[in-house]
């Protein structure tokens, strides 16, 4: 039959995918060949009788689906192999009766279908007889209304979902073999080859980004390259274009032309191509690069191998190893386990160059073929995702590889790894093509239920080709998303149809190259290529996109970009993030449209033309390595509005700040100094962590709504900042150098948030209280001793954190502050919304740390975070009050529903609730003020007065002050009381009668304080679930209920913790007891099994005599051992935070393998769930130790257990992905139930896509191991109070994690998340991330020394609050007590702000050496008394408070002030070298660096143990008892001085640049401090008026002589103090050889004994070195001084860089020797030209000066000054040169601006001498002003007379 149809290639756009010909099925790399005949335009074949089989006969699975198309579906020789063609294939081939095949449809719909869009109208490709176009057309409504089998395999075939199987690895298939569509079989395009002419087909470069080459180079013909191209057979001359149609022939009886009858066809065909069609013309063949000119190509959707693709992989895993490394070239064997289809599999063992060809043939041998071997492949599955192995790919090199990127070292037996089920990275399975490939449709693609096909989701499908379905409906797709299918082929012609296509989104490919096919997307506006393998973009072709909008590029490997890219002309969004780009290319500065910039993360140094991209609104580039500042054209983008420039090197924002509308700045984590200008419309700026010391506005700048200055060195802000930045709602000045604010803060009308912790205010001003709009005020670790009274008038103060200050007691309200303008404080005013706070105001920031609270709603502190009622399992947070936790991974902390207060947001009425409110509270805080935070200050009894007054409190915070008894009808004046911390106070009783009526309160923590009993109204408190009372006295009979305290009446408990109670014994009631009275309603109260809804009970040092104590699940943890661990005394204290269930697990073997000199602590810290604990944190805590154990027994003998911790964490690490792994296939049912074996943990849901961190410490004898993966840190504490960080937070965003993660194919995000969800980088679990996040734990190996005092171990959020040195000082303030010292940590990390769960674990390893004194421990180093922990509690309290407090939190934390030592006493004298220039020059830096010298200097003096006498400007008098403490602090504090973060300009300063000694190492940095100490008897006495001891006498004036001969960084001693030294050195190390640990027993011998050892020890640990300087005559002393240098042995090599000085020093003052530029100056400047310019302006003022009096004479200048500066000789620093040079500048200017004028008005003749013109300068001026107001008289006359006219 013949019909006419419209030629699809005379439709007007060129770009459209129906040029002519029909798209057909795709086909992956990885298929063999099948028959392909070239189908021609004009034919049609009849169907054989094949075709026509039943549907039911499809049902055995050992029918393949063809990988060619094919007509025949059963026979599966037609997946040849390409690399082994075997004679039975080709034969069956040839053999077959149904080569001749039939023309389908087009999938693509043509102009005819695309008449109606009613679907049921589109053509179906398949077919069951043989029919006309016509009939298609007309069967086609029947046959989608038919629900028959056959159509559901019409659809399947229809839709062809082409994948790869995601579940090779199960181990029963469906039995129903899916139909193999003959979609692929009869889909055959009409080739237009007019399509070749419109550029779209052959020809040099469209064969180059070709994927697909028609047939194999070695298959053609001969002469096959000769053939010309060919022509339209039915192209229609120009003149009958108007005309389109075809003729469709169909008589199959004349081929003549078709077909070629001389011999069989082939797979592909190997005879002659089709003769030259009729009036084609032979010459316009193009000749093709390779001389391989076809006749023809295939549309990529056949898939067709093409020669020039023969022999290059696509993959990532191949290309990396090209070639094996020549270290595994040899024979060594490596062993692989590859699947069979049936889940069994077969373990090979070959080299690592076996490719997959080799390893096929090795398992056909071992396995029951079901196929011929040639039609099988090994695919490969990671995770989800799977892809068919190339031939000539390796598959022990991709094991290998990845094995070691999850943490394997050679160390681990790699090759015997390999036997081991590594399935959870990656698994090999071998399996026929008719399971794989094209034939793999076990998954409904669902496009059947889809109405409308615009937005088209393929993501992680395992996709070979396109889904034929979407050709179909290619034109209604807009956007496209391809993402992780790694074998993923797109074809040209499916693009090219897709003419309407908007969007392609294709990451997490693994690509090396991109789809040439994408580039032809012309209509394209945004394509996604982010996260994928791309190291150049030059094949990509992507020039062709002239429409694109958004490019993201981000995560690749791109060193460098097409220059073609600066010709795109409408891209606004470009993002290359996260590549490896060194520079910034400047032809992407003509891209004049781009409106969004992202350079992040990659490691470009500057933009210098950045300043073309003036559409610019955005810019980021963060963690580059920007330096200096930004060009100066940056501020012609006038329409930047953000820029992120955190984490980069600048020094300078000036530019930036011209920006006329920046909104948003954010610069952390840079190098600026300082900074004083303004901005024009900035609202958001972040300056954290710059070094910054001076930072002001220059012109007032309203809009600015957030400033960030925490982190640097500012002590002051300029007095007028305030008042010009107004508009501030949040300001941030954490971590600086603030002695005290101004007081014009009260001006910040507008101020919400104010965070000023980690400072030394000693005051906040009283304006303060005009702040009306404050929220949230953080002050905490500060010096305040007291509050402004006028606080109270911040009116809607919500939360007020002062913790951790010296106060003594909280202000009682006062008057308000004078009104600034004028409002009037009413009670609307006054009441506070009901849902204040930050969070509903926009912001910038992901809220910090320190502002959680501000987040916080009114009454979120009784939302459901300690609900005891059922909890909703969600996965994923809240939005809800509890959300407001600090960090955001993807813990669920869900609220619960049902514990809200029912008074949330509203204000308790004052006036009625409380008749002693006055109506002035109606305008203070009292109506708002919710969480209060005193924690760590003075505060007594009388501070409940005026809390009293706050009725809105929900969290009160007085842990740690001097509590004695909470006064009774206090407490319950707080309604809504939600949390109440008491702890570390010196309560013994609670107000009974008040706790009846606080009924909201959830939490109560009074550990730490001294409660024999607890009352029984506790029991009362009907909604607590947290309760502490460690660390008490308790001791009374719990079965008591009618008058003590039982647990048994809080049914709501979820946290029990009775840990370090001695005395607390839990025995059976007796039979005295009356019988019943202790079986309250017949239960034993001394039973816990009442409270269902436990998480945590601590019994840790409780006497337990009852059989009963709950059993430990992962969702509950019951401690019972002791304090102990070993000989070592053990603390740990724990919370739940907001969460429901348990995720953090402790594990403590005190006899580790049954050795006494083994331990093993742990802390396993898991993900917090929603619906239960944390099974994996359980797992590892069960499993660890048995694993650790095996593993140190399996060691070689050249390994460490450094070896076997690290095969433990990858070994468990293993056990929990491959279970994870299998649930989640039994889950998705795609495999069979495998019976996990008996170790391998039961995995919930949950557990599934979460983790946990962990850190494992093993001790044997005084050797520590110390292993970690994640953010538990582990920190070692000394005696001297230094510290080491024994673990390496595994931080994504740190450089070399960031390499490995993105080298792991994951990313980290602008927030520094891994895949912006993970806050770790490594952990245990998240399987579904790995590699990314891997187990492969740090390890850390030492031997601890005599200073080692304890180990602190501790989870992330501790370390969030709390510094490593504060950890340091409240651990030490509690050394005695371990357990009270690690609650002291978490429950100040609490006061802090920690909202979150914490784990906290001390061990002390003090005294390990002599294993004495296992149960109470002072430090030898201690001077405070020993004894039991409540007796030197009870006397250190007394003395706290009876002695002259200090005024410094920080100091008050260390151990008290040594008594004044009297009698023989060593004084040290320190002094700044060249303070006053300093001050002089760098006055505000110096207010910063003077603070921090200061701080360490008494810091030092209070650890080791000296009485500081007085200070004089910078210089200290300090007194010590002992010469080896007085050396042992000059020693410490000359390290340490070299340490401190000082202000840039002192680091820049001549006198505090950096000096480094030939090895390296640095010997001076910032400020240098002179020392002198002499030994002696001075006269004492105290003074009258600072009642300190004094110190007088002959000995005073010779130490003070002894210290002036120092230079900066050295300690002189006199010869009195080194004969002390030694006579010391021989007799206390003599006692130590011949009995090292009798001094220790012997308390007899002081503590000044003990001390003397314990300092000797210190001193020779780090060595010293001593010079002998010789006599030296003193100022003011008679006789001369023996002088002797003394140096730790870390700075001996001051003493050669000194000497090298003094070597120079008699040079400097000889004649000629010039100044000279310091080493290193940036300048270019000659210093003799500067001298010559001095001559020159000394000169001509001379002239100036004699040209001024007639009749005098020309003198010489005066030059002998300059000559004396000149040959002062020295270096000369850049800053003085620039400002000299200025000032000589100056002065010549002023000389020649003279005579000229003198020119002007008397000009100099020719032949006169300058001198007789010489008069003075008035009269020239006076001249001049004459001949001046006569011309302004020409010019008024002149001006009339044209008026006139």
């Amino acid at each position: 039959m013949m019909c006419n149809v419209t030629d699809l290639s005379f439709q007007e756009t060129p770009a459209q995918a129906e040029n002519g010909r029909f798209v057909s099925e795709q086909q992956s790399t990885k298929s063999g060949k099948s028959s392909h005949k070239l189908r021609l335009p004009g034919h049609r074949h009849n169907r054989s009788k094949d075709d026509i089989k039943p549907a039911d006969s499809r049902a055995e699975i050992s029918q393949p689906y063809p990988l060619r198309p094919v007509t025949s579906r059963e026979d599966s020789s037609y997946s040849v192999r390409r690399e082994q063609q075997l004679p039975s294939a080709l034969s069956s081939a040839f053999a077959s009766r149904t080569n001749l095949l039939p023309r389908p449809s087009s999938p693509t719909p043509s102009a005819f279908s695309e008449m109606s869009r009613d679907p049921s109208s589109q053509r179906s490709p398949i077919t069951n007889k043989p029919r006309s176009i016509l009939d298609r057309f007309k069967r086609n409504k029947e046959k989608t209304d038919r629900a028959t089998p056959e159509s559901l395999r019409d659809f399947q075939s229809n839709a062809s979902m082409v994948s790869l199987q995601p579940s090779i690895s199960s181990a029963k298939f469906p039995r129903a073999e899916p139909s193999p569509p003959t979609a692929g079989s009869r889909k055959k395009g009409v080739v237009d080859p007019g399509y070749r002419e419109k550029g779209f087909g052959q020809g040099r470069e469209g064969k180059k980004d070709h994927s697909r080459l028609p047939f194999k180079s070695s298959k053609r013909p001969n002469g096959a390259s000769e053939q010309p191209r060919g022509k339209d057979p039915n192209e229609i001359n120009a003149d009958e274009r108007a005309v389109a149609l075809w003729n469709l022939d169909t008589d199959l009886d004349h081929m003549e032309g078709i077909v070629n009858l001389q011999q069989p066809p082939m797979t592909p065909p190997t005879g002659e191509i089709p003769p030259v069609w009729p009036g084609e013309d032979p010459a316009v063949a193009p000749k093709d690069q390779d001389d391989l000119t076809a006749a023809w190509d295939a549309p990529d959707s056949w898939a067709v191998k093409r020669p020039d693709e023969e022999g290059a992989p696509r993959h990532g895993d191949y290309d990396d190893n090209s070639a094996v490394p020549k270290e595994e070239d040899s024979s060594k064997t490596y062993c692989v386990r590859i699947f069979r289809v049936d889940s069994t599999f077969a373990t090979l063992s070959a080299t690592l160059g076996t490719s997959v060809s080799e390893i096929i043939q090795i398992l056909g041998k071992k396995t029951l073929l079901q196929d011929e071997l040639d039609n099988y492949h090994i695919v490969m599955r990671k995770h989800d995702t799977s892809r068919q192995l190339d031939p000539q790919e390796r598959p022990l090199l991709i094991q290998k590889r990845l094995l070691e990127k999850a943490g394997y070292t050679d160390a681990d037996r790699l090759e015997e790894v390999g036997r081991e089920d590594n399935s959870y990275l990656c698994r090999f399975t071998f399996i026929p093509a008719k399971m794989s490939g094209y034939s793999s449709l076990e998954k409904d693609p669902g496009f059947s239920k889809m109405q409308k096909f615009s937005h088209i989701d393929l993501q992680g499908r395992n996709l070979i080709t396109i889904p034929i379905t979407l050709y179909q409906k290619a034109t209604e797709i807009i956007s496209l998303n391809l993402s992780r299918n790694l074998s993923l082929d797109v074809p040209k012609d499916f693009i090219q149809a897709c003419t309407n296509l908007r969007e392609i989104k294709y990451t997490s490919n693994d690509a090396r190259r991109l789809p040439p096919s994408l580039g032809l997307a012309s209509r394209l506006t945004m394509l996604d290529i982010s996260n994928n393998r791309l190291e150049q973009l030059e094949h990509a072709e992507l020039q062709k996109l002239q429409s694109l909008q958004g490019l993201r590029l981000s995560n690749n490997r791109l060193t460098q970009l097409p220059v073609y890219f600066g010709q795109y002309r409408a891209l606004r969004s470009l993002n290359l993030s996260s590549n490896s780009l060194t520079e910034f290319p400047d032809f992407l500065c003509e891209v004049r449209t781009l409106v969004d910039l992202d350079i992040s993360f990659n490691s470009i140094s500057s933009l210098p033309k950045i300043g073309q991209l003036t559409c610019l609104e955005r810019l980021w580039a963060t963690n580059n390595k920007l330096t200096g500042s930004f060009p100066t054209t940056l501020s012609n983008l006038v329409n930047l509005r953000e820029i992120d420039v955190r984490f980069n090197a600048l020094d300078s924002m000036d530019v930036m700040s011209q920006l006329p509308r920046l909104e948003c700045l954010l610069i952390g984590h840079n190098s600026i100094s300082a900074f004083e200008g303004s901005f024009p419309k900035i609202r958001v700026l972040q300056m954290n962590h710059n070094p910054v010391t001076r930072f002001g506005m220059s012109t007032p700048v309203p809009s600015l709504s957030i400033l960030n200055l925490a982190s640097a060195k500012l002590a002051q802000l300029p007095e007028d900042l305030f008042q010009k930045i107004t508009g501030l709602t949040k300001l941030i000045l954490d971590k600086n150098h603030f002695t005290s604010i101004s007081s014009s803060i009260g001006k910040l009308y507008r101020l919400e948030h104010l965070s000023m912790a980690r400072n030394s205010l000693g005051q906040l001003p009283a304006e303060v209280g005009r702040l009306g709009e404050l929220r949230y005020l953080d002050v905490r670790e500060n010096n305040l001793e007291r509050l402004p009274a006028e606080i109270w008038y911040a009116r809607r103060l919500e939360t007020l954190n002062v913790s951790s200050n010296v106060l003594d007691a909280f202000p009682k309200p006062s008057l308000p502050p004078p009104s600034s303008n004028g409002d009037v404080s009413n009670m609307d005013s006054a009441t506070p919304l009901s849902t204040p706070g930050i969070a509903s105001s926009p912001s910038y920031e992901e809220l910090g740390k320190l502002e959680d609270f501000a987040n916080r709603r009114p009454s979120q502190a009784s939302a459901g975070y300690l609900s005891s009622g059922p909890s909703p399992a969600a996965t994923q947070r809240k939005g809800s009050m509890a959300s407001y936790a600090t960090g955001s991974t993807a813990t669920a902390r869900k609220p619960s529903v049902t514990s809200r207060v029912p008074t949330e947001g509203s204000v308790t009425p004052i006036s009625r609730k409380d008749s002693s409110l006055s109506n002035r509270m109606v305008s203070t805080f009292a109506g708002s003020l919710r969480h209060l935070f005193l924690a760590d200050n003075r505060l007594t009894d009388d501070v409940f007065d005026e809390l009293a007054l706050l009725p809105e409190l929900r969290i009160v915070n007085l842990a740690y002050n001097a509590i004695y008894d909470i006064p009774p009808r206090t407490i319950r004046r707080w309604q809504h009381l939600a949390e109440l911390y008491l702890s570390g106070n010196d309560l013994t009783s609670l107000p009974a009668e008040d706790l009846e009526e606080v009924s909201s309160l959830k939490v109560l923590h009074i550990n730490n304080n001294k409660f024999q009993v607890l009352p029984a109204e506790l029991g009362k408190v009907a909604k607590l679930a947290i309760l502490d009372v460690g660390s008490n006295s308790l001791k009374y009979n719990v079965s008591n209920w009618p008058y003590d305290w039982n647990w048994n009446w809080n049914h709501n408990l979820k946290y029990l913790n009775l840990s370090g109670n001695k005395r607390l014994e839990i025995k059976p009631s007796g039979p005295f007891s009356g019988g019943g009275a202790a079986m309250r309603e017949g239960r034993d109260l001394t039973d816990f099994t009442s409270l269902i809804n436990l998480r945590v009970l601590g019994l840790m040092d409780v006497t337990m005599m009852v059989p009963s104590v709950p059993e430990q699940t992962e969702d509950r943890r019951v401690r019972t051992s002791g304090s102990a661990v070993g000989t070592m005394a053990y603390g740990m204290a724990d919370s739940l935070g907001r969460n429901e269930h348990v995720s953090t697990m402790d594990m403590v073997i005190p006899r580790f393998r049954s050795h006494d000199e083994e331990q093993v602590l742990g802390m396993f810290d898991g993900q917090p769930l929603a619906g239960g604990g944390s099974k994996i944190a359980k797992y590892l805590y069960d499993n660890f130790k048995h694993r650790f154990a095996e593993e140190l027994d399996r060691l070689r003998p050249q390994e460490t257990p450094v070896d076997a911790l690290r095969r433990t964490y990858l070994s468990l690490n293993k056990e929990l992905a491959t279970a994870a792994t299998q649930t989640l296939e039994k889950n998705s049912s795609m495999a069979a139930s495998i019976q996990p074996r008996g170790s391998m943990p039961e995995l919930g849901d949950d557990d599934l896509h979460s983790g946990s961190v962990a850190t494992v410490l093993y001790l044997k004898e005084t050797e520590l191991y110390i292993s970690n993966v994640g953010d538990a840190q582990a920190l070692l504490i000394r005696s001297e109070g230094g510290h080491k960080m024994l673990t390496r937070k595994h931080d994504p965003a740190e450089p070399g994690e960031r390499s490995r993660i993105r080298e792991a194919g994951g990313f980290v995000s602008r927030q520094g998340k891994l895949n912006d969800v993970l806050e770790v980088s490594r952990a245990f679990g998240y399987v579904q991330m790995s590699p990314s996040v891997i187990a492969s734990p740090h390890i850390l190996n030492l031997m601890l020394g005599d200073t080692d005092e304890m180990i602190l171990i501790a989870s992330r959020e501790l370390w969030e609050y709390l510094t490593p040195d504060f950890a340091v000082d409240v651990a030490r303030s509690e050394r005695n007590d371990l357990m009270r010292a690690a609650q002291k940590l978490r429950d100040l990390a609490i006061a802090f702000g920690a909202t979150n769960k914490i784990m906290v674990m001390l061990i002390g390893v003090s005294d390990l050496k002599s294993k004495q004194r296992a149960r109470f421990r002072t430090h030898s180093m201690s001077m405070g008394p020993s004894g039991s922990p409540d007796d030197f509690f009870s006397s250190r309290r007394a003395g706290k408070r009876a002695k002259n407090l200090v005024g410094d939190s920080k100091l008050a934390r260390l151990d008290n002030e040594v008594d004044a030592p009297t009698g023989e006493v060593s004084l040290v004298f320190t002094d700044i070298k060249n303070s006053t220039l300093l001050w002089e020059t760098y006055p505000i830096a110096m207010r910063s660096a003077i603070k921090m010298h200061n701080e360490l200097m008494r810091r030092q003096l209070r650890i080791i143990g000296g009485y500081e006498v007085k200070t004089e400007g910078d210089a200290f008098m300090v007194a010590f008892p002992t010469v080896t403490s007085a050396l042992l602090w000059c020693f410490t504090i000359q390290s340490q001085l070299l340490e401190v973060q000082w202000p840039q300009e002192i680091l820049s300063s001549v006198n505090g640049a950096e000096v480094v000694d030939p090895d390296g190492n640095i010997i001076f940095r910032g400020l240098s401090v002179r020392m002198g100490i002499h030994w002696g008897s001075p006269v004492c006495e105290v003074d009258p008026v600072t009642k300190r001891m004094d110190y007088f006498g002959p000995m005073v004036n010779r130490a003070s002589r002894i210290s002036a001969v120092a230079d900066g960084g050295q300690i002189t001693v006199s010869s009195d103090f080194i004969a002390e030294i030694q006579r010391l050195l021989e007799t206390h190390i003599e006692g130590d050889r011949s009995n090292s640990t009798g001094s220790d027993d012997a308390l007899g011998d002081d503590l000044i004994t003990h001390a003397i050892r314990q300092e000797l020890r210190s001193l020779s640990s780090q060595g010293f070195e001593v010079k002998d300087l010789g006599e030296r005559r003193l100022k003011g002393l008679e006789n001369p001084e023996y002088i002797y240098l003394m140096y730790p042995h870390s700075l001996a090599s001051r003493l050669a860089v000194q000497r090298q000085i003094e070597a120079q020093k008699p040079q400097q003052p000889q004649p000629g020797q010039a100044g000279q530029k310091m080493p290193g100056s940036e300048l270019t400047i000659d210093t003799e030209n500067v001298w010559d310019l001095w001559n020159v302006s000394l000169r001509l003022e001379m002239l100036c000066s004699s040209l001024e009096s007639p009749g005098s004479e020309l003198k010489a200048p005066e030059t002998a000054l300059l000559e004396r500066m000149k040959n002062r000789g020295g270096e000369i620093t850049d800053r003085f040169l620039i400002s000299f040079v200025e000032h000589q500048i100056s002065r010549i200017e002023t000389c020649v601006t003279t005579l000229a004028l003198r020119h002007m008005v008397r000009p100099f003749g020719a032949g006169a001498s300058l001198l007789q013109q010489a008069c003075p300068m008035s009269d020239i001026l006076g001249e001049l002003q004459a001949q001046l107001q006569e011309l302004q008289q020409y010019k008024d006359e002149a001006a009339s007379q044209m008026v006139s006219a």
